[in-house]
């Protein structure tokens, strides 16, 4: 019989290989065969077993979201664990931060099934160590692994292997029985922080359409003394991102507001698929993006330290530098937030905190909520940014709505364009990058001259004739032929090169282009000094078909 290695298209197609974006392994479902699953999986416990991070006939703990992908790949990944000599936790269909959280404190790796806010046709596997979430440093080792197990599988004679010609297990075997203790530990983690009247006389709506964490987020509500109207629970899988608010989204909750104007409405919150990152609206209906929410948050556990991703409202470095928190500017990614905040920890730094833009706030460090120690979490979670910016209003006894109006009043929004490859969203941003040699993280343009900061946070003043300048000056040029007074730009002062090109003009608008890591997706956000204009900005780049960032890509083809 052939092997898979003499005949490549044994499975059917040729297989399409996952790969790592910003935050796990991503891809569409019909390339995400039970073979695919398996051989990322055991590679990454091969992987783990060779750093000493964990050993044969540990325990590995396992979790999905709604998708209705999600269940299938679960036995694929069960499977993968049996086949490399560990055993299997089945968590059921919870929260990512709370199947990482319960592996956490018992000391085990965890792999959750999640696509997080994509579509339903796509899907992912997040892989966690069992001290945290895994790094870009474990990247190269984990695909190492991938490898050495690919090889392996494509050498299997047809007869000896598990998988058929379609890719999918021959003889899948039902997943292990649900241990409720990881949702019982989660839930327990924010009834234990506050005391049960903490809400009372508070009414909540929760937005839950397939939020796999729906139904905890109504149970710690309720138990903290809230009363809640739970809407729009789905039977079908609907993809919410919460770094993507769009203008449907804000007329949803601002008319759910209005609905239930009687019923003195506290707050509209909801989570993303996963329930990994947090949506909050006010009193009013009125959204607010997660790296705003963020701020409230580090307000309100006192944080010392901050690391959020570049792409985050000029507000937080606004507020949080003027009130003496140390804030650390990251590329996107939990990955990235995570290491600045373990860097943080490694000088001594106390009292650590991270956020991402779409809200997934996590915890380096231990903090004291009345009293009661809440454990590090160092992985995007939804519940905690919830509770403290709830916590934060009712213990100043004013309205949601005045919390967010204190802080200061930037706006942001941020948008996409979908089936975007990856490769020409690359080579977009590769032609306005400055020369690879010279490590230039920053750019200003001051007065005629032009400074440079580096990845060391050195800063210089270049000379008119060095060739760094020249080609910083050409790339100004080129952008303020795209971004020009017809659009209402002004000149750029800023260009930042952390992630992506993060463009500010001289009037504060702030155009930021990053291809997505992890989805054939290219991301646009914006700042301004109005809504209004933040938006204008988003729609500018990603309009189709003459957007700018189309014009670029027919200049660059």
């Amino acid at each position: 019989m052939n092997s898979v290695k003499n005949n490549p298209t044994f499975w059917g197609k040729e297989p399409v290989q996952l790969r790592f974006g910003t935050s796990g392994l991503r891809g569409l479902v019909v390339d995400m065969t039970d073979l695919e699953c398996y051989i990322n999986t055991k590679g990454f416990i091969e992987y783990l077993i060779e750093i000493g991070n964990i050993y044969t006939g540990d325990t590995i703990c396992i979790a999905g979201d709604l998708r209705s992908s999600t269940r299938r790949i679960m036995t694929a990944v069960t499977t993968a664990i049996e086949h490399s000599g560990c055993k299997v936790d089945n968590c059921g269909l919870i929260p990512t931060p709370a199947v990482t959280y319960y592996a956490m404190q018992k000391g085990q790796a965890s792999i959750m099934v999640t696509g997080s806010h994509i579509p339903d046709d796509r899907n992912g596997i997040k892989f966690n160590r069992k001290d945290g979430e895994v790094s870009k440093t474990d990247e190269t080792g984990i695909l190492a692994k991938v490898a050495r197990v690919r090889r392996e599988q494509y050498s299997e004679r047809e007869e000896a292997t598990p998988f058929d010609k379609k890719a999918m297990l021959k003889k899948p075997s039902p997943l292990p029985d649900v241990n409720q203790e990881a949702s019982a530990a989660y839930v327990h983690r924010y009834l234990a922080s506050f005391s049960p009247n903490y809400f009372s006389g508070k009414t909540i709506i929760v937005y839950q359409h397939s939020a796999v964490g729906r139904d905890m987020l109504v149970h710690v509500l309720e138990g903290l003394g809230a009363q809640t109207i739970r809407v729009n629970k789905s039977g079908r899988f609907v993809a919410i991102d919460t770094e993507n608010i769009t203008t449907q989204d804000r007329e949803f909750c601002r008319d759910l507001a209005d609905k239930y104007r009687q019923k003195d409405i506290f707050a509209i919150v909801s989570t993303d698929s996963d329930s990994d990152r947090p949506l909050i609206a006010d009193e009013k209906g009125e959204l607010y993006r997660g790296d705003v929410l963020g701020i409230v948050v580090c307000q309100y556990l006192n944080a010392q330290f901050a690391a959020v991703p570049i792409s985050v409202n000029r507000s937080v470095g606004i507020h949080l530098e003027k009130n003496g928190v140390v804030l650390r500017y990251t590329k996107i990614g939990s990955p990235y937030v995570i290491e600045a905040m373990n860097e943080a920890i490694g000088q001594g730094k106390s009292s650590v905190v991270g956020w991402e833009t779409n809200g997934g706030f996590l915890t380096g460090t231990d903090f004291l909520i009345n009293g009661n120690i809440v454990k590090a979490l160092s992985t995007r979670d939804a519940f905690l940014p919830i509770l403290c910016a709830l916590a934060q209003a009712t213990k100043r006894n004013i309205p949601v709505s005045k919390l967010f109006s204190e802080l200061p009043q930037w706006y942001t929004d941020t948008g996409l364009i979908d089936n975007f490859p990856q490769e020409t969203g690359r080579k977009v941003i590769k032609h306005f990058l400055p020369p690879r040699e010279s490590n230039i993280q920053q750019v200003d343009f001051e007065a005629g001259t032009i400074k440079v900061t580096d990845v060391a946070d050195r800063t210089w003043i270049l000379d008119s004739e060095n060739p760094i300048y020249k080609a910083l000056s050409g790339n100004k040029a080129k952008l303020e032929r795209f971004f020009n007074s017809k659009t209402g730009f002004d000149s750029i002062v800023h260009i930042n090169y952390v992630d992506g090109i993060r463009i500010t003009f001289v009037n504060g608008d702030v155009a930021h282009l990053r291809p997505s890591g992890n989805a054939p997706q290219f991301r646009v956000y914006s700042n301004a000094n109005s809504q209004e204009r933040a938006s204008e900005i988003v729609q500018l780049c990603i309009s189709e078909p003459d957007g700018i960032v189309q014009q670029m890509e027919r200049e660059l083809s």
